[in-house]
């Protein structure tokens, strides 16, 4: 520690020992595990904002300051740098408490689960169009939603409670039923196919929603024999697999559970071409894997 960091300290200390002999509650910049543990509780627990306040003893303003990390004042965004450590000392009292049907239409779920429904119907072929029509969401922020983009840390519950319904009701129909070309079957299922999407057989309806779970693509994945399945059926091999013919063991976690890497190319495919059609230097790379894994 530097002079002048002692320094600083000392004064710092001196500061806080006067206002504690006032009475008057000193503040606190010390602020990033309280905002991680609110931040955890409020995108990946789901609890909403209400719930949090009413159980820490504190304004709801105070947390979504947290949680942003800045403030408004006069039009201008304040970043949040401190705060009173009774309130600190408040907020470490919240736990987790969701009622039953995770609460609110409007508390913030995980999105994954979400997620891997979607895409798993995508893989049976059921268009981005025709399902967010049938959601009653806008197509533009379905996508969004099925391919993670935007920044998107949390789903809405009434948003995630229909689409699981609606996964439910899908996942073993045939899109032909219900009225879907065989066009846009066949252009769907490519797409869904380059992007790496599982198709709904190879999720359990107990874990789909674990982060810590990787689709079943062949009984047997994460072992030797999973690999030679995957070659065998022409299934892009995934990540478990691949680990298991390098003999490694299948305990890594997944950068990204609901998506896995094509074998061809090593990495993670988001193709957003129709058909056949894909990027030269994406098909460069994938011939040149290709042809090195086979030597």
């Amino acid at each position: 520690m530097t002079p002048e960091q002692s320094t600083r300290e000392r004064r710092e200390a001196k500061r806080r020992k006067y206002l504690a002999e006032r009475g008057t509650p000193s503040r606190s910049k010390d602020i990033a595990d309280i905002q991680r543990h609110v931040r955890r509780v409020y995108y990946e627990g789901g609890m909403t904002s209400h719930a949090m306040a009413a159980q820490a003893g504190v304004g709801r303003d105070t947390i979504m300051h947290l949680i942003n990390g800045y403030r408004v004042v006069q039009g201008r965004r304040v970043t949040t740098s401190c705060l009173l450590q009774s309130t600190i000392d408040k907020l470490w009292t919240i736990r987790l408490e969701l009622p039953p049907d995770h609460g609110r239409a409007g508390a913030h779920l995980p999105p994954l689960g979400t997620r891997r429904r979607l895409q798993a119907l995508n893989a049976m072929g059921y268009d981005g169009v025709w399902m967010a029509s049938q959601l009653g969401i806008c197509a533009g922020n379905l996508s969004a939603l099925m391919l993670g983009r935007r920044g998107r840390r949390y789903v809405y519950a009434a948003t995630a409670r229909r689409v699981a319904a609606f996964y439910d009701k899908y996942q073993h129909t045939d899109p032909a039923d219900v009225g879907r070309s065989a066009w846009h079957v066949s252009t769907t299922k490519t797409r869904a196919g380059k992007n790496g999407y599982a198709l709904p057989w190879c999720w359990d309806e107990e874990t789909i929603d674990d982060p810590r779970t990787e689709p079943e693509w062949t009984g047997a994945c994460g072992t030797p024999e999973g690999f030679k399945i995957h070659r065998r059926e022409q299934i892009p091999v995934c990540s478990r697999c691949r680990r298991a013919r390098r003999g490694e063991a299948d305990t890594a976690p997944p950068q990204d559970p609901s998506v896995f890497d094509p074998a061809t190319s090593g990495l993670v495919v988001r193709c957003r071409y129709v058909g056949t059609r894909r990027p030269r230097a994406l098909a460069q790379t994938a011939r040149a894997a290709q042809t090195q894994l086979a030597a």
